[in-house]
């Protein structure tokens, strides 16, 4: 690996060195748009939330956990609840998930009710065995609660009322949901819920997490590498929010409630039936994104979160496609199709009551969507126009920054692959990409489990206004984005179109 690092960095010096000297000039006016006002606001970002991270690890949830280890069982709460979705899940992936389940709610001291809900016959025969294979105490219930199929979102609002109907004190309680496709750790629900007796202000808290590809996925090695680069900047980024008391979204993972927030019927609602009302799509139902859903209900109550990073989820990951680019594309789409419509509804929120580092990141989140390709989209421009060497320079200047944030993010995450700094940049622009489109599209949802769709409008009217408009908004979008570039290279008086154009021919001859 340093034989990797040694001649990378051997690299990027023979790059910088076969560079015209002006583009180290701070006077030039080729350095400035080189570098941007863009770019030292986005590294900034970066490096702001590399600090911020570093912070939370090394100094915050460092004094919250020794706050924790002191309290000891004297911080825990009444009666745990561990709710289990299972819907399209691998026969061996569901025997893991539920003994891990099971195997932590022997592991506690307090009353455990274990509730799985379920869609198949097979899935109750199986839970059953498992459960009374591993013969747990009499304070260790199994609750099993069955559901039509019509998706998690279903199963999860059967759980909570199961939950919320029994005669337990939800307010001294705690729930902690469990996707079917995540294995719990060892002592992962101890080391959580002793957070909220020692903060009354914590209403949810959402753990790390790791991944494992399913037996057919294993021999794509860039799946693994891209989702390891994934949960890299996802812990980065969740350890800064994290620090101002709030996260931007509750994993379906793993994450953890307070039993009176989980029993309260208008959050089994949200959760079941939640919509959004679009200024030009009108009103139509989140299929996905049920995490984002509890998410923004904790948000618009004022409660606080946390980021508990020491504590793991493993999940089975499996690719929806064995080409990686579809597969990326369908999983970008279905992350940033949930990111996207429930941030829309919560940027309406009060910056009093999300705070005000969490009310400009969402606002942040939309800017950054055309940001990443300002870079890129300005090199290409600049490059027809002032010559292919401005276009070399950029690719330099990709190589070192990308490098760099990848050793940041190897620094918190503990691992580092020679691949991150190239999966770190198709991620930023394609990312981007698929933002710009399901910016447009909200309507379209895609979960890669659940072969769920959206039914649209009889109205073949209504149905083509729908899809049209939202076409004409993504065009009309990236026209003007590339129109605005344009201005600020010069390129729109006559001069400088004649010019521009003489740049093209050159460049494609």
């Amino acid at each position: 690996m340093i034989f990797k690092h040694l001649l990378l960095i051997l690299v990027l010096i023979a790059m910088a060195l076969s560079l015209p000297e002006y583009y180290f000039d701070s006077n030039s006016v080729k350095f400035i748009l080189f570098i941007g006002v863009v770019a030292v606001w986005r590294y900034t970002w970066a490096v702001h939330h590399f600090l911020r991270a570093l912070y939370f690890l090394k100094v915050h949830f460092k004094r919250l956990r020794e706050q924790e280890v002191t309290a000891g069982e004297s911080a825990d709460p009444e009666h745990v609840f561990i709710l289990v979705t299972s819907f399209r899940i691998e026969t061996d992936t569901s025997i893991a998930v539920y003994q891990s389940a099971i195997k932590e709610a022997i592991r506690l001291k307090q009353p455990v009710t274990m509730v799985a809900s379920i869609v198949e016959p097979s899935d109750e025969r199986l839970v059953k065995h498992i459960f009374y294979s591993l013969k747990p105490p009499e304070r260790v219930k199994l609750k099993l609660v069955r559901i039509k199929g019509s998706g998690k979102r279903d199963g999860l609002a059967v759980g909570f009322r199961a939950i919320s109907n029994t005669q337990v004190n939800l307010a001294n309680s705690v729930v902690a949901v469990v996707d079917g496709d995540s294995i719990l750790t060892e002592h992962c629900i101890e080391r959580c819920y002793r957070f909220f007796s020692l903060n009354p202000k914590l209403g949810a808290l959402t753990t790390n997490e790791s991944c494992e590809l399913t037996e057919a996925s294993r021999t794509h090695q860039i799946y693994r590498r891209w989702y390891n680069l994934r949960f890299a900047q996802r812990h980065e980024f969740m350890c800064s929010v994290s620090l101002s008391g709030r996260v931007l979204t509750l994993t379906g993972r793993m994450s953890m409630f307070r039993g009176d927030i989980v029993g309260n019927p208008e959050f089994i609602d949200r959760v079941e039936f939640d919509f959004i009302d679009h200024w030009r799509l009108g009103r139509f139902r989140f299929l996905t994104g049920d995490d984002k859903s509890s998410w923004y209900h904790v948000l618009k109550d004022g409660w606080e979160m946390l980021y508990v990073p020491d504590v793991k989820v493993l999940t089975i990951e499996q690719p929806p496609h064995q080409n990686f680019y579809k597969g990326a594309t369908l999983l970008m789409a279905r992350w940033f199709g949930n990111m996207l419509r429930a941030n829309t509804r919560a940027r309406t929120l009060p910056k009093e009551v999300m705070g005000g580092y969490v009310w400009w990141l969402l606002r942040d989140q939309l800017i950054s969507i055309w940001t990443s390709l300002f870079g890129l989209t300005l090199a290409i421009m600049g490059g027809l126009y002032f010559g292919d060497t401005l276009f070399f320079a950029f690719i330099f200047w990709i190589c070192l920054t990308r490098y760099l944030i990848s050793a940041l993010l190897s620094t918190l995450h503990g691992q580092f692959s020679m691949s991150w700094p190239i999966l770190l940049y198709f991620n930023q622009i394609y990312g981007s990409i698929v933002k710009i489109f399901v910016y447009s599209h909200m309507y379209k949802q895609v979960w890669t489990r659940q072969k769920t769709s959206l039914r649209l409008s009889k109205n073949p009217i209504e149905t083509l206004f729908r899809t049209t408009g939202s076409h004409v908004v993504m065009v009309g979008s990236v026209c003007m984005f590339l129109t605005l570039l344009a201005f600020l290279i010069g390129i729109f008086t006559r001069y400088d179109v004649n010019a521009f154009i003489a740049h093209v021919n050159f460049f494609i001859s």
